[in-house]
Formats: C-alpha cells, sequence, structure tokens
C-alpha cells in the first residue's frame, strides 16, 4: 500500500474534532463518513468501549427499519448504510477495517480517523494499529487535565439536560475510564513501546489553533499545508468558568499526570498546566 494510515488516538476533548474538520477538507486526506470508527478501543479496552458496536448496530436496525419504497432511491443514505454495513463487518473481520477506511479514498496519499479513546488501549491495541499497516502514524492531542474534565462535564450537559455537573463531578473525576482518558503519561508510553518516537506526533490543545502547529501536523502527516479556521471550534461545550474549588480538586486528582508532563516537557508545557502545577504546591 501506498497510502499512509495516520490515527488521532485522543485525548478527549482536546481538539480531536477540530482537527478532523482540518483533515476531512485536505484535498490529500480521506476521512471515512464517520470521525470516530471505535475499532481498536472497542477490542483493546472492552470494559468501556464495546458499547459503541451495540449503538452502531442499533443506529443501523432503526435506519434499515425506516426504509421505504421512495428512500431506498436516496445515494446519500445508500452511502450511509454501506459504510455502516462495512463497519459491521469489522466486527468479525479485521481486514474490513481498511476497506472501510480506504473506500472512497481513490489515489489520496492518507486515511485518517480521530477516535479519543483509543488512548484508552494496551499494549495489544497499539500493537494491533502497527500491524493493520505498512505506515501507520499515530497523532496525540493533550489539554490541561482540569480544563479537559470541566469542558467534558460541561459537554455532557450541553447535550444532556438532566447532567447534574456538581454530582456527576465527584462520581467521574476518579472513575477508572476518565483517570484512563486523563493519563497521558500512560498512552504515550505505552505506545512508545510499539512505535518509534517518530511515528507519533504530540501537540497541545493550547497552541493547537495556530499555523505553526497545523505546518507541524501536516509535516508529519506528509501533506502539504492547508488553510484552517482557527476562530471556529468543533463540538464546543457549553460556557462557563471551573468554580476556583472545583478547580483544586481537580488539579489533586491529576497531579501525578501533571508532574508527569513536566518532566517529560519541561519547557514545552504550556504556561497554564505549569501554572496549576505551581498553585497545587502552594
Amino acid at each position: 500500500m501506498t497510502q499512509r494510515l495516520l490515527l488521532c488516538i485522543g485525548a478527549q476533548k482536546a481538539g480531536t474534532t477540530w482537527l478532523a474538520d482540518y483533515m476531512r477538507r485536505h484535498a490529500e486526506v480521506h476521512m471515512p463518513p464517520v470521525k470516530e470508527v471505535h475499532y481498536f478501543d472497542a477490542r483493546y479496552a472492552p470494559k468501556w468501549c464495546t458499547k459503541y458496536e451495540t449503538e452502531m448496530l442499533d443506529e443501523f436496525q432503526r435506519e434499515a427499519a425506516s426504509l421505504t419504497l421512495e428512500t431506498c432511491g436516496d445515494p446519500a443514505l445508500q452511502q450511509k448504510l454501506h459504510a455502516m454495513l462495512l463497519r459491521f463487518r469489522m466486527i468479525k473481520d479485521p481486514r474490513e477495517y481498511l476497506r472501510f477506511m480506504s473506500w472512497g479514498a481513490q489515489s489520496k496519499p492518507v486515511l485518517f480517523e480521530a477516535t479519543p479513546d483509543y488512548s484508552m488501549v494496551d499494549a495489544r491495541g497499539f500493537r494491533a494499529m502497527r500491524d493493520m499497516h505498512p505506515d501507520v502514524r499515530l497523532i496525540f492531542l493533550l489539554r490541561n487535565p482540569a480544563d479537559r474534565f470541566w469542558s467534558s462535564m460541561k459537554f455532557n450537559r450541553t447535550h444532556n439536560p438532566n447532567f447534574d455537573i456538581d454530582v456527576m463531578f465527584d462520581r467521574l473525576l476518579t472513575r477508572e475510564d476518565f483517570m484512563l482518558l486523563a493519563d497521558y503519561g500512560r498512552t504515550i508510553r505505552v505506545a512508545l513501546t510499539i512505535f518509534p518516537e517518530d511515528r507519533l506526533h504530540i501537540e497541545f490543545y493550547e497552541r493547537l489553533f495556530d499555523q505553526a502547529a497545523i505546518d507541524r501536523i501536516c509535516a508529519f502527516a506528509g501533506v502539504n499545508t492547508g488553510a484552517a479556521d482557527f476562530e471556529g471550534r468543533s463540538n464546543a461545550s457549553m460556557p462557563g468558568d471551573m468554580p476556583v474549588e472545583r478547580r483544586a480538586q481537580a488539579i489533586s486528582a491529576y497531579r501525578q499526570i501533571y508532574l508527569e508532563m513536566a518532566e517529560r516537557y519541561g519547557d514545552q508545557l504550556p504556561e497554564n498546566w505549569r501554572r496549576d502545577l505551581a498553585d497545587s504546591k502552594g
């Protein structure tokens, strides 16, 4: 294969949808009809992620049940159902993953998908990514852990009016899956046991919306740089700053993550990360 497989493995609420929107518009990049394929996480983080295949199957059944003689000829609907069928075939046959990813790609040199829950997989998951294709590269977007968690709380509230942020903040802050999503160091360490360092690109959310960051990402992907909309945001959460006491609680819960990232990246760590870490010492 001459195409490259480029996977954005997270982090959740760290700009993955914005980057996917950029890649979808890029002339040299092909994306499947859905941003999050949930292939590797459904297999290698099954405790938390097998639900996605059940949800996809339920959606396929709803779409099929609603078909009529008039609507079944709709090209857009046919394309959607075709894509969903290819996705379900992956459950039994891993080779269907590349068939799904390359469907409609033509001669575009890069196949791209972004599934933030891929950051939760273990070494077996990263090995499966590496073995899926001769040329696989990973992008990992990092965001200040406290800000990322607060954004996820607001996002849930935006999409579920019954989501009580006060109650769920305490319930989810240190729950196993949320700790996995926040533990950037674990993800990086495990990924680097399988991939060489030049196959993993790290970018900070706090510096993502800048031409220099896009230049770095495109160079890593092996494509030309294209224009980006730095003003727009995708999947934006409701407005509202994190209360001071809640921020202190989140920083305390994720302190080891701040420390590991500070040790790994030093002066490259964004200023707001360093400020939070300094405040936690006080």
